[in-house]
């Protein structure tokens, strides 16, 4: 139903004496709101308008004075309402505000996909998301400004984010639920008929939380619980670790290196700068060790590391 098929609706069911006491509180509220305000009418709407208050009248003068005295106050009520919403476009953008002039936003784009469905989308940044069967996700064609925000309406979904450190990344899901991050990747299931919200971290590093609180912040292979109706989360290790590809196409090692930084939680130096501008073409899986990507790395291009004694840290340079 349209915004102006709804206005129309309830101010027919206010007239009929129909509406819920909400219901009624609404028209009542918008029309105290209104009552000094003028709106254009043609003078074919205000003879068209008179006619009908006119008529409404006959019909009351007939009814009993007692009934008269109270439906002619809320017919009094709907006539002079009529006057400004005699357009039913208008009275939708008057009912519904949100639907009335405001600051263009960003174009949104909204998937869904059915109970035999999966898709795989890709953001404008580079971002990559497989969208589980019954679910919805909503997107701005286009990230502007300092963040990039989308919202998981339904379901569940794996995501991929494009690392991009002076624009955080963030997901938004029911209860005002927001997990936040710069470049990693994680899994949200948050199914409507669950009580809980399940998101799970496969490479890098997220924050959960909402308007009031941060729950906590989730390394790779943990995954927080969040129980809608309490309000309450739940930190802990994944059942079964979460494996996914790294993907790299033409990269500087600098980018690479900034990848698996965030992926392992590691930090790699590069001792010197002009390292960072070798390109490289590899996929390597997080099932492999920091280690052995590492070497596989420098065998490509002619280098050798060294690394600290809690794996952490690991230092590249020249042969």
């Amino acid at each position: 139903m349209t915004k102006e098929e709804k206005a129309k609706a309830l101010l027919e069911k206010y007239a009929a004496g129909e509406a819920t006491a909400a219901e009624r509180q609404h028209v009542e509220t918008w029309y105290a709101s209104q009552e000094y305000r003028e709106f254009p009418i043609g003078a074919d709407k205000k003879a068209a308008i008179g006619a009908a208050i006119f008529q409404e009248l006959q019909r009351e003068m007939q009814q009993t004075q007692a009934a008269r005295l109270v439906r002619l106050k809320q017919w009094y009520k709907v006539a002079k309402a009529a006057a400004v919403l005699l357009l039913v476009a208008a009275a939708a953008v008057l009912l519904w505000p949100e639907g009335g002039k405001q600051t263009a936003g960003p174009a949104l784009a909204a998937v869904r996909t059915s109970a035999s469905q999966k898709k795989n989308i890709v953001l404008a940044d580079g971002s990559k998301i497989n969208l589980g069967p019954s679910s919805c996700l909503t997107y701005p064609v286009k990230f502007s400004g300092r963040k990039r925000v989308v919202e998981l309406n339904e379901g569940d979904a794996f995501f991929d984010i494009a690392h991009d450190a002076s624009r955080p990344f963030t997901v938004k899901t029911v209860h005002d639920l927001e997990t936040r991050v710069l470049g990693t990747s994680f899994r949200i299931q948050a199914r409507a008929a669950s009580p809980v919200v399940k998101i799970t971290v496969a490479t890098g590093k997220v924050a959960v939380g909402n308007t009031k609180q941060v729950f906590g912040t989730l390394v790779k292979g943990q995954q927080i619980t969040y129980d809608k109706k309490q309000e309450r989360a739940l930190i802990d290790y994944t059942p079964a670790p979460v494996y996914v590809n790294l993907v790299f196409e033409k990269e500087s090692l600098q980018q690479i290196c900034s990848k698996l930084e965030y992926a392992y939680g590691i930090k790699i130096n590069l001792k010197d700068q002009a390292l960072g501008r070798l390109k490289c073409t590899a996929t390597f899986n997080t099932r492999q060790a920091p280690e052995e990507i590492m070497d596989l790395l420098c065998s490509l291009h002619r280098m050798k590391f060294n690394q600290s004694d809690d794996h952490k840290t690991f230092n590249v340079y020249k042969k």
